[in-house]
């Protein structure tokens, strides 16, 4: 490890359009000490290849295979040097003192995980994220997105997680609780670091000074396979994380909830990806336990206590097409929160 050495490390797939923007932006506005590793998913559109000529004092690691999201954000951080790692998608430009603010959060609060403020890209009067947050079952939502930016969010802020596209940690963290689940592949892997961080006694924060431009790309866009691994993993995630204590208080409320699921995802026309998500966890079941026992046995933090920075119910952004529906989701998680008994000890999201 190499002391004050900031290690950015980018994960790319597909970056053709984005790519060579973002290390740009990093190298005009970053004036600290810091490297820039580039592990590249196996593009198809060659983009990691064609960088790594573009940019020969950067590290590129070239995969012949798309590994997923976890295990290339894990292949970037052993490939690092520094006492401090910045996560980073592909398609975000930073802003003019953007370490700053996370090196004065971090002054503050110490050993924590620490995230931007997110405008979007095309429009940066328009906020892409304020703190994500995690719901009472497992659902995870960036805070205020899609909303004007009044400069409401201007205090740094605890929230449930640290946001994958562009996270701040110190590598101790790492070294304390270990990698990504890798197993997650894709979807909530930011999510589940977080929720075992703070279950170990490191929070998360939303820091504003520090200012990300991100542009949000369609991936899989709302298609079967997202649901797919959002459900998948959110139960990865629930079984791993909550104990059983909690677990079994939540039993009726997930039950319900899950019936709910089934119905939407008929209605959706992907049934079959959700019974797959099932299948998967079954046969992850033994992987699922080990894991559990030793996060389990790590645990520092009550349930009650990690608690106060979920939330019963979600932000629906103002453009989102199931807006309509979503409201009526949200009363039913909330219902079903009152129903598990821990509707007082979460918050409300605006």
């Amino acid at each position: 490890m190499e002391k004050d050495l900031v290690s950015i490390v980018i994960l790319n797939y597909n970056g053709k359009e984005f790519l060579e923007n973002c290390i740009n932006s990093i190298k005009l506005e970053t004036e600290k000490k810091y490297e820039i590793i580039v592990v590249d998913n196996a593009s198809p559109d060659n983009s990691g290849r064609e960088n790594s000529i573009k940019f020969p004092d950067c590290k590129f690691i070239l995969n012949n295979e798309n590994v997923g999201v976890p295990e290339g954000l894990n292949i970037g951080i052993r490939n690092s040097k520094g006492e401090f790692i910045i996560l980073m998608n592909n398609d975000v430009t930073v802003t003019e003192n953007w370490l700053d603010g996370f090196f004065e959060a971090y002054k503050k609060f110490g050993i924590a995980l620490y995230q931007p403020k997110f405008l979007k890209m095309k429009n940066p009067e328009i906020l892409d994220g304020t703190g994500d947050m995690i719901n009472l079952f497992g659902f995870g939502f960036a805070r205020a997105k899609g909303q004007i930016d009044k400069m409401a969010y201007q205090e740094i802020e605890e929230v449930s997680y640290a946001s994958g596209t562009c996270m701040f940690l110190p590598r101790k963290i790492i070294d304390e609780i270990g990698y990504f689940d890798e197993k997650l592949f894709a979807y909530h892997e930011e999510l589940d670091f977080g929720w075992r961080a703070r279950l170990c006694g490191y929070k998360s924060f939303y820091v504003p000074k520090s200012v990300i431009h991100h542009f949000g790309s369609a991936g899989w866009g709302w298609t079967g396979q997202k649901f797919y691994f959002l459900e998948r993993n959110r139960w990865h995630v629930i079984l791993k994380n909550y104990s059983f204590k909690t677990i079994s208080k939540l039993l009726p409320s997930l039950i319900i909830l899950e019936i709910l699921m089934i119905g939407f995802f008929a209605k959706k026309g992907i049934l079959k990806k959700k019974l797959s998500s099932y299948g998967s966890i079954i046969r992850s079941w033994g992987k699922i336990r080990r894991d559990r026992k030793k996060i389990q046995k790590m645990r520092r933090i009550s349930d009650d206590e990690i608690m106060k920075n979920f939330c019963c119910n979600m932000y629906i952004p103002p453009e989102s097409e199931e807006e309509g529906h979503m409201e009526n989701f949200n009363k039913v998680l909330i219902k079903l929160s009152k129903m598990s008994g821990f509707y007082k000890k979460v918050r409300i999201v605006e």
